[in-house]
């Protein structure tokens, strides 16, 4: 019987040995099967201690749900993107979270065909003594005006279980929602990035 098929009581065929997802190795005459303890113990913790899926793979989603959800075609628009907040009452606080999910999206919405604007861009090269520089934080390094249709940023709320991850397309002008998109990132995932 193959691991994870229906059982069909009329044609089981279990020998003592075996189940549907261990299969043992027939044991001669005069021993006894040994269980095996190794499987049947757990580890205490109900931790994960690993996950193939990593943030990019939670981002991934969110950027599709964005997509589907969207009031209109984005192909012939601008966007930027703006470091998510910590879901506090200000809604100013930026943690290094909300700045890894605002770069992953610049990664990954043009996926989408969606123009995407970096408005850190100085606008040149600085020469420092500690290397080159094309990204500033810095209003006066900056250009004061850019071609920006739409803003794409959210919030970030943090529980025992991960992030909470909001995030929306918005236009400044009239402070429309034109698309959202909401995933909870476990915190297992946000711990091995």
């Amino acid at each position: 019987m193959l691991p994870f098929s229906q059982n069909n009581p009329q044609h089981s065929q279990h020998s003592p040995l075996a189940t549907s997802y261990i299969i043992a190795e027939p044991v001669a005459n005069n021993q006894q099967a040994e269980p095996n303890s190794a499987l049947a113990t757990y580890p205490a913790s109900t931790r994960l201690y690993a996950s193939h899926k990593q943030l990019d793979d939670y981002v991934a989603q969110l950027a599709m749900q964005l997509y589907q959800n969207s009031s209109k075609s984005f192909s012939d628009y601008r966007i930027a993107v703006a470091g998510f907040a910590d879901l506090t009452p200000a809604r100013d606080a930026l943690q290094p979270l909300g700045n890894a999910l605002a770069e992953r999206f610049l990664q990954q919405m043009p996926r989408y065909g969606v123009t995407m604007v970096d408005h850190k861009l100085t606008g040149g090269i600085k020469l420092t003594p500690d290397g080159d520089a094309v990204f500033s934080n810095r209003a006066g390094q900056v250009a004061a005006t850019q071609q920006i249709d739409y803003v794409l940023s959210g919030t970030v709320q943090h529980s025992q279980r991960g992030a909470q991850v909001n995030v929306r397309i918005m236009d400044l002008k009239s402070k429309t929602v034109l698309a959202s998109a909401s995933q909870l990132i476990p915190q297992f995932v946000l711990d091995n990035n």
